[in-house]
């Protein structure tokens, strides 16, 4: 690349980058990675008001700034942001502002249509297929790249102390230990001894020294962090060029994707390094220097890479924890005595879904005794879908409690989902949202003649009162009074209609309780109402089945068990 080309890629920089790639540049003539170090010094930066992680070039702007300025907070807000919560700039001993010069430029993507130049409307996107949201984006959509300045906790007055995170001495970390078995038990194996540390591209293994051949604990993590951040590079996982030659810029750039990685995951799990965990290497050290005189844009793709693999590795820490939570969680059942069609007793087990639907465990079948029964559930319980899980038996009534219970938490995060939406700049506000503001798109429905007081029939009273004082009852009682908590006049009106059916099937009682609430609109037809609640009372059937399986009528009385197992 020419001078007057090189030239022209740096002038191409945002302000951010432009900080960035100069204090790196300025930090590869010491010849060493020990500045990354101090880099590191701190937790992962976050946004004092949200607690979100930033990432990728934000993260390490943020770093490089904390580090130079000898800053110990991890939180970072906007000007906007401090002057809401009626904070301010801390002042020097001559009562100047520590505020001046101190704001770090983050940067951000706003996605633009290609033919309005306007903000784009995700709306757009419902009900397209993954591939077909791929292809639409590809072809009518472009991002814009804008930044904003962000200001460090440390020179913040007013904001509440910040609360640090306890740090065994022994450098001893639960989540780094979980991990790294983790990823060797899942994705890739890990397997200690010899005196190297690497990953090997042909078997698809990382290979350890013995932990104590390790100065500390601290050190062996950041080395297994270090080649577990290589082994994501495999096809089967995120597919990167790769090389073995220790001498190619494939493998000297690889080298600088792992290191950062491995110092945003050290950090994201708060394992402190010491400077001389990082790997020096002056050939590597040499390489990325020309490289990214060469071209700028390679350190921002190395920062890019090394954030895609931090989440690659800690999205499989939290599946395994996920997994571990569910694993701990009780599975309640309840034994249903019943009889058969000659009047004997027999015995058969309930269970309760993830979804709270109640089910028959053994296929439903019916057992002469409690203890025949008992005998096939542990057995059941042995297996590998159960084998890890803690089982307690209740009664049949308690077990259709918690089904409701399930199938609240199901509807309330049914809710959550609906409601996400991307996180909005607190900098800019997109005309059409401005706009958007000031006009209104949910009908408020008056009260007046309507509400509990509304209902005559004592049955139709209890059925509010008891869901008003359910698990998310304040969510019901925000719906029962016509208020805005979903994002649709329809989304509000099914959440409503299904949290009643909970309490009655009965399709004149459920609609009568309805029409008091402030969801009924009444320049909707019936017949929209009606459907609303033919469809509620079958879902809340559905997560209550208690059909009982047919038991074959025997062809002579000889044969009565025909279907019973002792």
């Amino acid at each position: 690349m020419s001078e007057n080309e090189e030239k022209t890629s740096y002038e191409k920089l945002t302000p951010q980058r432009k900080l960035l790639y100069d204090a790196v540049m300025q930090n590869f003539e010491k010849g060493n990675l020990e500045w990354l170090q101090g880099w590191a010094a701190n937790d992962t930066p976050v946004s004092a008001i949200t607690g979100k992680s930033y990432n990728g070039i934000n993260r390490l702007s943020l770093m490089q700034a904390a580090s130079a300025r000898g800053y110990s907070d991890n939180r970072w807000l906007t000007y906007k942001q401090m002057e809401d919560r009626g904070w301010s700039f801390k002042r020097d001993e001559e009562g100047k502002s520590l505020g001046k010069n101190a704001g770090v430029p983050i940067e951000y993507f706003e996605l633009r249509d290609k033919k309005t130049k306007q903000p784009f409307d995700r709306s757009l996107l419902d009900g397209m297929t993954a591939d077909e949201r791929d292809e639409y984006m590809e072809e009518n959509v472009y991002p814009l790249r804008k930044y904003y300045r962000v200001f460090n906790g440390d020179v913040i007055e007013g904001i509440p102390a910040l609360e640090r995170r306890e740090l065994d001495e022994s450098g001893y970390n639960e989540r780094a230990e979980n991990l790294i078995k983790t990823w060797s038990d899942t994705e890739c194996p890990i397997i200690h001894g010899g005196s190297l540390a690497y990953y090997s591209i042909v078997n698809d293994e990382v290979r350890l020294p013995r932990r104590e051949s390790f100065v500390d604990l601290p050190e062996y993590y950041s080395t297994a962090l270090h080649e577990i951040g290589h082994s994501t590079g495999a096809e089967k996982r995120l597919n990167r060029e790769m090389s073995a030659d220790k001498s190619s810029k494939t493998y000297a750039m690889e080298e600088l994707r792992a290191e950062f990685a491995s110092m945003f995951i050290e950090q994201d799990l708060g394992v402190k390094a010491k400077a001389n965990h990082i790997q020096n290497n002056s050939a590597y050290i040499q390489s990325w220097s020309k490289s990214l005189k060469e071209d700028p844009n390679v350190l921002f793709k190395a920062i890019a890479d090394a954030e895609r693999i931090t989440k690659f590795v800690t999205s499989k820490e939290k599946a395994a924890k996920k997994k571990q939570e569910e694993n701990k969680r009780v599975e309640y059942f309840a034994i249903m005595q019943d009889t058969d069609e000659y009047g004997d007793t027999v015995y058969k087990v309930m269970m309760c879904a993830e979804s709270g639907q109640i089910q028959y465990a053994l296929n439903g079948y019916p057992f002469r005794s409690r203890d025949a029964l008992m005998s096939e559930f542990g057995k059941m319980k042995e297996l590998p879908l159960w084998k890890d899980k803690q089982f307690q038996e209740i009664s049949e009534e308690q077990l259709k409690s918690i089904s409701a219970q399930r199938v609240e938490e199901q509807s309330a995060k049914s809710e959550r989902l609906d409601k996400i939406q991307e996180e909005k700049s607190s900098i800019y506000i997109p005309p059409g949202e401005a706009v958007a503001k000031d006009t209104p798109k949910y009908s408020v429905v008056d009260m007046a003649g309507r509400g509990i007081d509304s209902l005559v029939n004592m049955d139709d009273r209890n059925i509010v009162e008891r869901a008003s004082k359910s698990k998310h009852g304040d969510k019901f009682l925000s719906l029962w009074n016509g208020e805005k908590v979903l994002g649709t006049e329809e989304k509000n009106e099914r959440s409503l209609m299904a949290r009643l059916a909970i309490y009655t099937q009965d399709k004149d009682k459920l609609m009568r309780i309805f029409k008091a609430s402030g969801q009924f609109r009444d320049e909707k037809p019936n017949a929209y109402y009606n459907k609303l609640a033919d469809e509620s009372i079958a879902f809340i059937a559905g997560t209550r089945t208690q059909a009982k399986p047919a038991i074959a009528k025997p062809a002579a009385k000889s044969s009565r068990y025909a279907n019973a197992k002792n």
